[in-house]
C-alpha cells in the first residue's frame, strides 16, 4: 500500500494470516512484518483489533 491510503479489511486480514503463517514457520515475527512491508505495531494494533471484533461478537449468558 502506498503511503496514505487505507488497506481494505481483507487486505489486512490477508497480511495478518500471511504474517501468522511465516511466524508459525519459524520466522519472528519483526522478519515476517518487514517482508508485509508494515510496521511491527501495525500487526500488533490490528491483530488486536482483529481478535476484539471476534470476541464482541460472541453472545452473553
Amino acid at each position: 500500500m502506498r503511503r496514505g491510503q487505507r488497506p481494505s479489511a481483507e487486505q489486512v486480514v490477508l497480511t495478518l494470516r500471511q504474517i501468522e503463517v511465516q511466524t508459525a514457520q519459524g520466522k519472528s515475527i519483526a522478519i515476517a512484518c518487514k517482508e508485509a512491508g508494515i510496521c511491527e505495531q501495525s500487526c500488533a494494533t490490528s491483530a488486536c483489533a482483529r481478535r476484539s471484533s471476534t470476541r464482541s461478537k460472541r453472545h452473553k449468558l
